[in-house]
């Protein structure tokens, strides 16, 4: 599903299995010379404790500041700890044995964002994807490698085979990579290092084919023995390989990459893919593989039925609009429950061939209860203003589509991270922050850019629906004794401080009125088709059998316009509660075994989001486990 970013047109095919449709807008760096970019031409790879402490005192100050990143001096201090990781069945886990999901972003290949053709350099675009202060909370940023890049092509072609030289490969790694990946650990974040060759339909790029071989040999040779040592660095063996697969060379034939047919397929695959998979682990025994599939790494199904030989190996899926794999589930959920899976591209675009295209509401839900089922890992494409679909306006402001994610970055911040210290870069012996699963955010995040781009889906807020005058300031039931208070409003701690009365997490955003607003001991929410909501409880509630709410809506009825999410059940409040939303305060209880929620798990939140098309204000008085 990949995109050589140069033109708008397809490769060979525009029907929904192709995924040739990301595409760069401008003509991009078509330099090919030993120089890498650089006038001088000469070797920019900079050791990497040197770079973060450089880097640390100019993120605030040279061209970022210019383009209105609003990136700070410490920008550097966020992110999370990144030890080697290790498989451990279908999970990833870190060396104290907790389970880790890594969620970021896509950025464009580094070479091209060094050209400055149009959008900011690697250094400024990782610096702000991972900008807590900006309410970014990548945790993992995916560096595509192009044989287009690499090479110097003309970037709306094809790449030959080879694409490029051993020299200019050399090159590329020395003042492109190496550079990227610093900027990941200074930002203390993971990266995937990911060979991004995904066009050509004939002989000589299919995916068996000697001189593909002979690349990826090559290109692997060089590129894992660099960054073996870098425990922040996982490695995608090869983004899209495309073909052969059954029925590619029959139009009127579509053979399911569940059929019993596709065995075949994934077979060929593998014997083609083991020996580069055996060349990475070679150079490097302790870093993460990422193994794609066939047809635009469509196939993670057959990934769990015959399994690459090797260690601490997972799989990627790419998957955008395409109606012929959907549900999710069944193409990338059931694998999931066996191996590793991790997401590395996916999202959908306003406009575009069919497999491209979605909206929020529909393919953004599906994603979103998707993950909330499955151990996933996901990295969305992409954090660019050209590489499509776009997160980001040509201005750098956030689009409606970043911010969705922006937003689910954000809920997912303190989860499932590796335990262990944030590398801070400093040279004292001042202890620094641990950054667990439940640790406090260096930043509260932000809801909305710092300049917002005119077609943001934050609404100006309803003018129709105000606050009821007759909701009393305290809630008309009384709770059990024994209840486990969430979250009170009664400003202790303060809604600001975003930390409920579980000492966790607590946030919203996209809201008439911002991030919600107390008054008199109770929490406002202002809605107008947008607006999301969370609590973070982060432990096993086996014992409380409810979550009771005690809510008051401006009309009523306000329960079929929420949507609910919590320990894996999700759906319209409506449908996991018998009680409805009056308009005085009251109580609205969900039977938790009955809805679906997993109650034992440790990284357990609470999830509201209002993007079904309903305007009004809810004000929430508290929300309590019995």
């Amino acid at each position: 599903m990949s995109h050589d970013h140069g033109s708008d047109r397809t490769d060979a095919s525009t029907d929904e299995q192709t995924a040739d449709h990301r595409r760069d807008d401008t003509a991009g760096d078509r330099t090919g010379d030993a120089s890498g970019g650089y006038a001088d031409g000469v070797a920019r790879r900079v050791d990497a404790v040197s770079r973060r402490n450089f880097l640390r005192t100019a993120a605030g100050a040279g061209a970022a500041t210019a383009l209105g990143l609003g990136i700070t001096g410490s920008a550097a201090a966020d992110g999370i700890p990144t030890p080697w990781l290790h498989r451990d069945g279908n999970l990833i886990r870190d060396p104290s044995d907790n389970e880790v999901i890594l969620r970021g972003v896509n950025v464009p290949d580094a070479k091209r964002m060094n050209a400055k053709e149009f959008r900011p350099d690697a250094d400024e675009t990782i610096a702000r994807a991972t900008n807590a202060e900006e309410g970014w909370y990548s945790r993992i940023v995916r560096l595509p490698i192009q044989p287009t890049d690499v090479g110097g092509h003309d970037t709306g072609g094809i790449p030959p085979v080879p694409g490029f030289s051993q020299s200019q490969l050399e090159s590329y790694v020395q003042n492109h990579l190496r550079p990227a990946v610093d900027t990941c650990a200074e930002h203390n974040v993971y990266c995937i290092v990911d060979y991004h060759r995904h066009r050509g339909q004939d002989e000589a790029h299919a995916y068996d084919s000697e001189g593909i071989d002979e690349e990826l040999t090559m290109f692997w040779e060089t590129v894992a023995p660099e960054f073996a040592e870098d425990s922040n660095v996982l490695f995608e063996v090869y983004n899209e390989p495309i073909h052969p697969f059954q029925g590619h060379y029959e139009p009127n034939v579509d053979v399911d990459p569940t059929d019993d047919e596709a065995i075949e397929t994934w077979n060929t695959w593998k014997a083609a893919a083991q020996p580069w998979v055996d060349t990475i682990r070679e150079h490097a025994p302790r870093n993460l593989i990422l193994i794609g599939s066939p047809r635009w790494s469509q196939w993670t199904y057959q990934a769990p039925r015959n399994e690459f030989d090797g260690d601490n190996l997972a799989y990627t899926g790419h998957v955008y609009g395409h109606q012929n794999l959907r549900p999710l589930s069944e193409y990338f959920g059931e694998p999931a429950e066996e191996v590793p899976v991790f997401m590395t591209e996916f999202g959908w675009g306003e406009n575009g061939a069919n497999y491209i295209t979605g909206t929020a509401d529909d393919e953004g839900q599906e994603f979103l209860d998707f993950f909330a089922d499955y151990d996933v890992h996901w990295q969305v494409w992409c954090f660019d203003s050209k590489w499509r679909p776009a997160m980001l306006d040509h201005d750098w402001s956030v689009k409606p589509y970043g911010e969705f994610w922006r937003e689910e970055l954000a809920a997912h911040r303190d989860q499932d991270v590796p335990d262990g210290e944030v590398d801070t870069g400093t040279d004292d012996d001042t202890p620094t922050d641990t950054a667990t699963p439940t640790a406090t955010p260096t930043a509260t995040p932000t809801a909305t850019p710092t300049a917002t781009p005119t077609d943001t889906p934050t609404p100006s807020g309803p003018t129709s629906t105000p606050t009821p005058t007759d909701a009393p300031n305290t809630p008309t039931d009384t709770p059990a004794t024994d209840a486990l208070v969430i979250n009170d409003y009664d400003g202790d701690p303060a809604w600001s401080a975003n930390r409920n009365d579980l000492g966790q997490w607590c946030g919203a955003g996209s809201f008439a009125n911002g991030s919600g607003e107390v008054e008199d001991g109770a929490l406002v929410l202002a809605y107008d088709n947008g607006g999301w909501y969370q609590e973070q409880i982060n432990r096993d509630v086996s014992d409380y059998d409810t979550l009771v709410l005690s809510v008051a809506g401006a009309s009523g009825g306000e329960e079929s316009e929420v949507r609910f999410s919590m320990g894996g059940a999700s759906g319209m409040l409506a449908d996991v509660t018998d009680d409805s939303i009056g308009t005085t305060l009251s109580t609205v209880a969900v039977d938790m075994a009955s809805a679906g929620v997993d109650r034992t798990s440790s990284s357990l939140s609470l999830r509201l989001n209002f993007w079904q098309g309903g305007s009004s204000r809810l004000r929430i008085d508290g929300v309590r486990l019995e």
